[in-house]
C-alpha cells in the first residue's frame, strides 16, 4: 500500500512539473517574436530609406541572432522555430549590397561570399519553388561578386584567382576551368 501511495505521488509530480514547464514554454512561445525577423525587417528599411550604416547594423544583428538559435540548448530547438538559413543568406546578400552603396568593397565580398556559403543555389529545396527561389538569390549574389572581381581585380586576386604557383604573383592566364577550349562539350581535357 505504502508503494503504490509513494509511485502514485511521484506520478503525480512528475506530471505537475512536466505541465508547469510544458505551460511556461507555451506562454513564451505566444509572445515569441523572432530576433532575425525582426533585425533583418529593420535592415532592409534602412536599406530602403539609404542608410547603410543602420542597414548593415541590423544585417549583422540577424546574422547573430541566427548563429546564436543555430547553438541554442536542444529544448529551445525543440520548442522554438528553428534558426532560417534562406532569411540568413539575404540578410548576408544585402549587407553585402549596402556595402557595395557605401563603396566598401572588402567588406561586401566577404558578405557576398557568406551568403553564398549560407546558400550556394537550389541543392537543398524541398519544393520546386523554393529551389527556384534560393538559385535566382545565389545567382544575384555570384553576379554581383563577378562585378565586384571585375571592377576590381586586386580583389579577385586576394580570393585565388588568377595565381601562379611558380611565380607568386598574378598572371594575365586564367586558371584551368576559366580558360574557355575550342572544343564542344566541356573542353579540352589538357587544358587541366
Amino acid at each position: 500500500m505504502n508503494m503504490s501511495r509513494k509511485t502514485r505521488i511521484l506520478a503525480w509530480a512528475t506530471t505537475i512539473g512536466l505541465g508547469a514547464q510544458l505551460t511556461v514554454y507555451g506562454v513564451t512561445m505566444a509572445q515569441w517574436r523572432s530576433e532575425q525577423i525582426d533585425f533583418f525587417n529593420a535592415g532592409v528599411s534602412a536599406y530602403q530609406e539609404g542608410n547603410v550604416e543602420n542597414a548593415v547594423e541590423f544585417f549583422d544583428r540577424s546574422l547573430n541572432a541566427y548563429q546564436h538559435t543555430l547553438s541554442a540548448p536542444w529544448m529551445d530547438r525543440f520548442v522554438y522555430p528553428r534558426a532560417n538559413t534562406e532569411l540568413a543568406a539575404r540578410a548576408s546578400f544585402l549587407k553585402g549590397m549596402s556595402h557595395i552603396r557605401a563603396q566598401q568593397a572588402e567588406p561586401a565580398v566577404a558578405a557576398l561570399r557568406h551568403s553564398l556559403q549560407l546558400n550556394p543555389g537550389s541543392m537543398n529545396a524541398y519544393y520546386a519553388a523554393d529551389g527556384d527561389r534560393l538559385s535566382e538569390l545565389s545567382m544575384f549574389a555570384r553576379f554581383n561578386l563577378e562585378l565586384l572581381f571585375n571592377q576590381r581585380p586586386d580583389l579577385a586576386y586576394a580570393q585565388g584567382a588568377g595565381r601562379n604557383a611558380a611565380e607568386g604573383g598574378p598572371d594575365a592566364q586564367r586558371l584551368p576551368g576559366q580558360n574557355p577550349g575550342n572544343m564542344p562539350g566541356p573542353g579540352n581535357r589538357d587544358d587541366l
